[in-house]
């Protein structure tokens, strides 16, 4: 029962990043005591940059900071700009950049979506952005994306 449970500490609570947390029925953080949460089967590694200059613009070897997150591939990118705070009321301010590392801190601008585009409802699954993006040696790249609503 609830009363043997032990106090857990509050969530972290983050505006830039909205789908960090599970909002409840009951208006809380998190899952409701004695419920738990079932995880989607397949998820993709992104880094999402955090930065208010576009990458490709910094000087080369100038440090950045990023999150790296686990996102489920059956996410949509609007859902993705939406989780990351994108929430512009005019959609084509919304938008998600693939970045590319060029080696030695030097980073190139991939491609972009708005929240407009035809593929803002296409999942990350359908853009490539698969569990085959793992880092490792040998396998593909983990997603490195800038996301700005301005």
């Amino acid at each position: 029962g609830q009363e043997n449970r032990l106090p857990n500490p509050h969530p972290v609570v983050n505006a830039d990043a909205p789908a960090l947390n599970l909002n409840n029925s009951t208006g809380g953080v998190g899952c409701e005591p004695g419920y738990n949460y079932f995880f989607p089967p397949e998820h993709t590694k992104l880094h999402v940059i955090k930065s208010s200059t576009a990458p490709w613009r910094l000087p080369e070897g100038m440090s950045m900071h990023f999150g790296a997150y686990h996102v489920p591939v059956n996410t949509t990118l609007t859902e993705l700009m939406t989780g990351f705070g994108a929430m512009n009321p005019l959609p084509k301010k919304n938008k998600v950049t693939e970045v590319i590392q060029g080696g030695s801190g030097k980073w190139y601008r991939g491609i972009t979506y708005s929240g407009e585009d035809d593929a803002a409802s296409k999942t990350l699954r359908d853009l490539g952005w698969d569990s085959t993006r793992t880092g490792r040696p040998g396998e593909k790249p983990v997603i490195w994306l800038w996301i700005t609503k301005d």
